[in-house]
């Protein structure tokens, strides 16, 4: 009887020591963050750009760890995997290759800077060169434009590439832009293009508050075929406007030289103070020129 009630004591302190050692490591693995690879194969990068060299290529299935929850350029994940030859590797692989095998939770963040409005993707007016380097990772391009600098990022928004540009004055963001460079043989392809972009920043900003056709010649206006001809022309322009307390954001789809342009540029919205600041500069520079 004794032995009995011993097995009884024995079985039922190892489940409790198996539970207490679950609960332990439980934790723990769910910290480990993996992806699997949902294309045939994929490429690891040794850099957040396809044309970095490649590190491994790996096969559908091969399961990869997450280095960061957060992406770079968006689009790219930081991964470390183990490959049979070489051993344990570290590179990034594109979101579009990869699936998550994880539930991404929101958790409310201590840090102020955090909570605040973001204007232009994710970064804030005001961020400087390296803060927005954190957020996207190093540019493809940098541009002086006189006194300001430029950092260009290339990426494709609802299937069109486009540059995303930060613009910088003494180091500080001051305005960002969707540069779309597609090209059609057939003009009038344009207005659906604009109407893709304008339904994806109405995802984020929700419908715009003006919404403008603008002939300034009406030359064609009565032929819809030749739209795209007059677009080209500067004869018509599309334009949509979001705003809030801190960002202008202005889609525009316009023709120059007979180049049509598309475009969306987010722009800090200036305080009364400043805006009369920068005024007086600019009257003091023309008045300058001109003596």
């Amino acid at each position: 009887m004794k032995t009995s009630n011993s097995v009884r004591v024995i079985g039922r302190n190892l489940i409790l020591l198996t539970l207490f050692l679950s609960f332990l490591t439980g934790p723990l693995l769910a910290d480990k963050k993996l992806l699997r690879v949902s294309s045939e194969t994929a490429h690891i990068y040794l850099n957040p750009d396809k044309n970095s060299p490649i590190v491994a290529t790996v096969e559908k299935g091969t399961l990869l760890t997450l280095r960061h929850t957060r992406k770079f350029k968006r689009v790219w994940n930081q991964v470390i995997f183990t490959s049979e030859k070489s051993g344990t590797k570290a590179g990034y692989v594109h979101d579009s290759d990869v699936e998550r095998l994880f539930v991404v939770t929101n958790i409310a963040t201590l840090y102020e800077e955090d909570k605040q409005e973001k204007q232009f993707r994710e970064a804030r007016w005001g961020m400087s060169r390296e803060e927005v380097i954190r957020l996207e990772g190093a540019p493809d391009q940098m541009v002086e434009l006189g006194e300001l600098e430029m950092m260009l990022y290339q990426e494709r928004i609802k299937e069109m590439d486009c540059f995303i540009e930060y613009i910088f004055d003494k180091d500080r963001l001051i305005k960002g832009k969707y540069n779309f460079f597609v090209k059609h043989e057939y003009k009038n392809d344009y207005f659906r293009d604009y109407k893709k972009v304008k339904e994806y920043l109405t995802e984020i900003h929700g419908k715009p508050p003006l919404d403008n056709i603008n002939w300034l010649n009406p030359q064609h206006k009565e032929d819809y075929s030749k739209w795209g001809l007059a677009l080209s022309l500067g004869h018509l322009e599309y334009n949509s406007l979001w705003s809030s307390e801190k960002t202008e954001i202005k889609l525009r789809l316009y023709g120059e030289k007979e180049q049509i342009k598309l475009e969306a540029e987010y722009k800090e919205v200036e305080s009364d103070e400043k805006k009369q600041e920068t005024d007086a500069l600019l009257k003091f520079k023309k008045t300058s020129f001109f003596e």
